[in-house]
């Protein structure tokens, strides 16, 4: 597979700077669709009868780096997601979490992250066709950054864990109206954002389906290093609310059967900080 083919153009990581996310469409063709499709079926009906999965939750979620999905673990070493994700955040970013989600609501506003330092990206594959009225993801350019994203945080428009927005309820609004782009999709596009920008997903229905490839900097100063550490502890205590299914690193995945450079890296970084203890307990 051509690498350069794969790239983002100084335009497209110029626009993904500014406004916090770039668009790449029909970038999986219609029988890489299937595949990742028939996977995703056996897993979800895995998950679906494990007594741990409950209705509690917004959505049924399960790790990509299993033997059961082999297709959508290699994508991670799939240039068409790694080599953008490089190119943003530099040659020695990381994959830090890789998952398949269905959701059965509404997402209403919030960002992923809020980190001040630490830069976080997420590649994201809508497995149906999305609309703005069928659950496409909808974002608000430019609020990866303050002081819009802090402004955004004080007058109270996120909503978590099924909580109202303060900001909503006070003014009447709807969510529909935050003004935003909607990231009407076709299976095959790739959206991949910074994820401290503010998005949120409407007109909702069972099983909305997404695979996402979340990468991290490799921090470089002591603000990002208190960052990432955060993120760490964070993510021992979020894997039991969010009720996902399974380790994050499967031995399988660990064992890099292929002997990649690459996942040696990742996994050597993993271990180093504490990723691999945290996402496999």
């Amino acid at each position: 597979m051509n690498q350069q083919l794969h790239g983002l153009t100084d335009q497209q990581i110029q626009h993904f700077d500014i406004f916090g996310f770039v668009i790449r469409r029909n970038v999986f063709h219609p029988e890489e669709i299937k595949k990742i499709l028939f996977e995703f079926d056996r897993r979800l009906a895995s998950t679906l009868s494990n007594a741990a999965s409950t209705d509690t939750n917004q959505f049924n979620n399960w790790p990509n780096r299993g033997p059961d999905t082999p297709y959508i673990a290699s994508l991670l070493e799939d240039p068409r997601i790694y080599l953008p994700s490089e190119q943003l955040l530099g040659n020695d970013a990381v994959p830090v979490h890789s998952n398949s989600n269905s959701y059965f609501e509404d997402t209403g506003w919030h960002p992923d992250a809020t980190e001040r330092h630490l830069i976080m990206i997420k590649n994201v594959m809508y497995l149906q066709p999305t609309t703005g009225e069928r659950g496409a993801l909808r974002l608000i350019p430019g609020s990866h950054k303050s002081p819009l994203h802090d402004e955004l945080l004080r007058i109270g428009l996120n909503s978590v864990d099924g909580t109202p927005s303060r900001f909503l309820a006070e003014s009447g609004i709807r969510a529909e109206d935050i003004p935003c782009y909607v990231f009407c999709s076709e299976p095959g596009d790739v959206i991949t954002f910074n994820q401290k920008i503010w998005h949120a997903a409407f007109g909702g229905y069972t099983d909305r389906r997404t695979c996402t490839f979340n990468f991290f900097s490799n921090p470089k100063t002591a603000e990002e290093k208190e960052d990432l550490h955060g993120q760490v502890e964070y993510y021992k205590t979020s894997r039991k609310l969010l009720g996902t299914d399974g380790p994050q690193y499967h031995p399988w995945w660990l064992s890099n059967p292929k002997d990649s450079a690459r996942r040696a890296r990742w996994i050597q970084w993993l271990e180093e900080c504490k990723f691999i203890e945290a996402g496999n307990h």
